[in-house]
C-alpha cells in the first residue's frame, strides 16, 4: 500500500469514526528527532515508518500503538527496544505490541530496517513474517479495523 492510499482511508476514518483519532499520543517527530533516535539504536528506520511518525506521532493510532522516537514520551521507541533487548539479540526492531505481549516491527539487516512487517510471539521467542508487505498495511488492518 502506498502512503497516498493509507492517507485517503484515514481521512475517510476520521470523518465516520473521529474518536478513534483522538486518543493520547506523542506530537509528531521532527527530522531532527528520527536522526536521534536511528543514532541511538544505530539503525536507519523505513522511510514510511519516518513519514507516519512525522504525520501521525507516536501512540494510541485508532485500536494500536505505535512507538514514538521522542525517547521522552510514553511510547518511546528507544525506550521499548532497549528494554526488549531485540535488537542485538534477534535483528528486530518492536514498533507496536499487541498489548498481549507481542511484538509488532521490522527485521534489521546490516544496521538498515526491512519494510516487511514481523511479529515476535512472547511465547516462542521467535519472530515470524506477517502478511503485512508494510507498515500501512498493517496499521488499515490492525489500527484501523479494515
Amino acid at each position: 500500500m502506498r502512503y497516498d492510499e493509507f492517507l485517503e482511508i484515514v481521512a475517510q476514518l476520521k470523518q465516520s469514526n473521529p474518536i478513534w483519532f483522538e486518543l493520547d499520543s506523542d506530537p509528531p517527530a521532527t527530522k531532527n528527532d528520527i536522526k536521534t533516535a536511528e543514532r541511538q539504536l544505530n539503525i536507519i528506520f523505513p522511510e514510511e515508518y519516518k513519514m507516519f511518525i512525522q504525520t501521525f506521532g507516536g501512540g494510541y493510532f485508532a485500536f494500536t500503538v505505535i512507538y514514538s522516537v521522542s525517547v521522552k514520551e510514553e511510547w518511546s521507541l528507544v525506550n521499548q527496544n532497549k528494554l526488549l533487548d531485540l535488537l542485538d539479540k534477534q535483528q528486530f526492531l518492536a514498533i507496536s505490541d499487541n498489548q498481549a505481549g507481542d511484538y509488532y516491527g521490522y527485521k534489521i539487516e546490516k544496521g538498515v530496517s526491512k519494510n516487511t512487517i514481523y511479529v515476535y510471539d512472547h511465547e516462542d521467542q521467535k519472530i515470524r513474517k506477517t502478511k503485512y508487505q508494510n507498515l500501512y498495511e498493517y496499521l488499515v488492518e490492525v489500527g484501523l479495523k479494515q
